[in-house]
């Protein structure tokens, strides 16, 4: 089995009159769906430590300010910042190549 690629290849097709409406719409829906996620996921979270008995707010927030600054979090935060750029990087490359 091959592993699909990460990109689409081709051009993606324009549907507003300027081009770069089109790639901040692109970004724009691939920010809502990393949000829809991290929300669905923090919720997850949250009703897992209520049922147990967990945490209470003041230390999760603690523990997320701990957790903000780990490497791991900032390669995340690097990651979904390049996935946010990719429409852009493709429009300006596409330009580029004209």
């Amino acid at each position: 089995m091959t592993t699909p690629p990460r990109v689409p290849k081709g051009h993606r097709p324009q549907v507003f009159d300027d081009p770069a409406v089109d790639q901040l719409y692109a970004a724009y829906v691939t920010m809502a769906t990393e949000l829809a996620v991290a929300f669905d996921r923090i919720s997850a979270l949250e009703k897992a430590l209520e049922r147990t008995g967990g945490l209470g707010s003041a230390e999760l927030e603690r523990i997320a300010l701990e957790q903000s600054q780990t490497p791991e979090q900032a390669a995340r935060r690097t990651e979904l910042a390049e996935r946010l750029l990719r429409p852009f990087k493709a429009f300006r490359d596409a330009q580029l190549e004209d």
